[in-house]
């Protein structure tokens, strides 16, 4: 049994990146590895960049999942073969947008996967608390712009003994845009894309159009999730008095007439509030 782990959530997107490499570059303490939660439909991008940190020779990047997420919302039923997991679409009712659906998909395709591998890690069996004395410490990468979710996060910690999160970028004052700016010095002409699965509805139109014109694959799966989150036979319409829909308009994602968004230095990032970095509480 591990006396303590030290862990980066790595969700892949600017600032859970930006933080590997401090720690990399010796500016943030050691992690004894990070955690890459897949959950099976992350636009080609992102894996792609997940094998470019790797081929950095940092701390070694562990992949863990639960599953196809986009295959439980077409089929019905989780990875475990129970319940089906609710993703917050946009939801309509007689065709007038009203409001978002739950969002589990979070807790159930990120938390849990890399709770149980880091219970794994510690040597500690089903159901059993950590040791007196044992930790695991969760570094997050959330920044100063984001302390609602600092919170959220902290409360998901509270009472559970030797479980601790940390926010190092939170705690330096750094925000998304310092996240920027470090990643334009460290990694000049490389592009950090937004950590999000392809049918994410927290998309604005340019990530919609990046998608449809970058990744086709990625652009027609999230097209089928559309669809299928409409079906009269999807498990996703059972109990539902709205229609659910991808695209903020609750237009069918491949009938939407997407708007570019004047180009800004962020862009450059995919600049958003949404990236998953494997927390709850967005």
């Amino acid at each position: 049994m591990r006396k303590s782990l030290r862990v980066l959530n790595l969700g892949a997107g600017v600032q859970s990146t930006a933080i590997y490499l401090m720690i990399m570059d010796g500016d943030l303490p050691p992690v004894d590895f990070a955690v890459f939660a897949d959950v099976g439909d992350e636009p080609a991008a992102v894996y792609a960049h997940v094998e470019f940190l790797k081929s950095l020779n940092g701390p070694e990047i562990h992949t863990v999942t639960r599953g196809c997420l986009g295959d439980n919302l077409i089929n019905g039923g989780n990875a475990d073969g129970q319940r089906h997991i609710s993703i917050p679409t946009h939801l309509a009712i007689d065709g007038v947008p009203t409001s978002m659906g739950r969002r589990q998909c979070t807790s159930e395709y990120k938390i849990l996967p890399i709770e149980r591998f880091l219970r794994e890690q510690a040597g500690l069996e089903k159901g059993q608390r950590l040791t007196k004395g044992q930790t695991i410490t969760q570094v997050f990468g959330l920044s100063w712009d984001e302390p609602r979710r600092v919170e959220r996060v902290k409360a998901n910690f509270h009472g559970r003994a030797g479980w601790q999160p940390e926010f190092p970028l939170f705690d330096d004052m750094m925000t998304r845009e310092d996240c920027v700016r470090y990643l334009e010095k460290r990694l000049p002409e490389y592009t950090v894309a937004r950590s999000a699965c392809v049918f994410c509805p927290y998309k604005r139109d340019s990530e919609w159009i990046s998608l449809r014109d970058t990744d086709p694959i990625g652009w027609q799966r999230a097209i089928e999730i559309d669809r299928a989150i409409r079906q009269e036979t999807s498990v996703c319409t059972k109990g539902m008095n709205a229609t659910q829909y991808l695209h903020k308009s609750c237009v069918p994602l491949e009938f939407v007439e997407l708007k570019a968004e004047p180009p800004d230095r962020q862009a450059k990032f995919q600049w958003s509030q949404m990236d998953c970095e494997g927390m709850c509480g967005n």
